[in-house]
């Protein structure tokens, strides 16, 4: 319906009725020059007539033609313009295909490019990886690791302060050493330990004239190779007895007689987990871990392996006793010694 209402009726009407218009006056100038017998250019009448026709019926497609050029911006292109427009259209369809083509191209080189960024990126994760290691092999020591400790006195004056901060110097300076001698067998005793003199400041002023004991800690601020510097900062706190000497710290019931044959009892995995316990137990009730290990402290390899033999001498079940061998404090270290029951 809306082809209807957008119609130009009025031209329509218009172009119909010139046209008849015109056919009857070509009608009537044909038939009075065939009446009137009058020849042009020496043909005959009827000849004539039809003549006279012919061209009205050219006057009358030259007048539609007119009008609707006038009128229509669409037939002034269509009867002035098809041609170049056709030859324009072809161009646009050839630059449209070159522009397809050109983007499959770049698409394909996209995906190309993403793959090789991807493998450069796996290149460069195994290189960061294999660096990483090589890096590792020549650390002394590793960043937040505690290279000494000392506890502050309650009621320590800043001079008293200073004096454990110059004796944890001392002790963090030794430790350092003996590492290099252990790790690389060597020995610089050049090399040192590097405070920082405001952040000592700091420390005495936060742990002077305390009423409670307080600890502070020297860890490794970075990274550090043998033959660098360590840089080192300073942590502190308030330092609380957690357990008293010979107090349990962790007990747990152990069966050396539940094994199969096909999973036998392993008394060093469970030596292993018990002491995985008490770690976690230790850090629960309140001692500070070593930032770098999240250890608590050790047991001696001969103490351990002493364990060992004794768990896998036991034909009953036990019960594991972690027994502090001294007062234990909140810095740490947790040293124990096992006892069976």
């Amino acid at each position: 319906m809306r082809i209807w209402t957008s119609t130009n009726w009025s031209l329509i009407i218009l172009i119909i009725a010139g046209g008849a218009v015109i056919a009857t006056l070509g009608d009537v100038l044909g038939f009075m020059y065939g009446k009137r017998r009058v020849s042009i250019l020496g043909l005959r009448p009827r000849y004539t007539s039809r003549i006279i026709t012919a061209f009205t019926g050219m006057f009358i497609s030259l007048a539609v033609l007119t009008v609707l050029s006038f009128f229509s911006q669409n037939v002034r292109t269509a009867l002035f313009s098809m041609k170049a427009i056709e030859a324009e259209l072809e161009a646009s369809r050839f630059d449209l295909e070159t522009l397809r083509n050109e983007r499959d191209l770049l698409s394909r080189e996209k995906d190309d490019l993403g793959a090789e960024v991807s493998s450069l990126q796996g290149e460069s994760e195994e290189l960061r990886r294999e660096l990483d290691v090589m890096r590792q092999g020549a650390i002394l020591v590793q960043a937040n690791s505690i290279l000494a400790q000392r506890f502050v006195p309650p009621m320590t004056p800043a001079s008293g302060v200073r004096e454990v901060l110059d004796a944890l110097a001392l002790d963090a300076n030794e430790a350092v050493e003996d590492k290099r001698s252990e790790k690389f067998y060597l020995s610089d005793a050049g090399a040192r330990v590097a405070f920082d003199p405001a952040e000592d400041a700091e420390v005495i002023a936060r742990t002077a004239n305390l009423e409670s004991r307080a600890y502070i800690r020297a860890l490794a601020a970075e990274n550090a190779a043998a033959g660098e510097e360590v840089k080192a900062r300073l942590e502190s706190g308030m330092s609380y007895l957690l357990y008293s000497e010979g107090d349990i710290l962790y007990r747990k019931l152990v069966d050396p007689t539940a094994g199969t044959p096909l999973r036998p009892f392993n008394a060093e995995n469970v030596l292993h987990v018990f002491l995985r316990e008490l770690k976690n137990e230790a850090i629960k009730n309140g001692v500070r871990p070593d930032p770098a290990t999240n250890s608590v402290g050790s047991l001696g390899g001969e103490d351990f392996f002493d364990a060992v033999e004794n768990l896998k001498a036991m034909d009953s079940p036990v019960i594991l006793n972690a027994v502090a061998t001294e007062d234990i404090y909140t810095e740490g270290p947790v040293r124990i010694r096992i006892v069976f029951d």
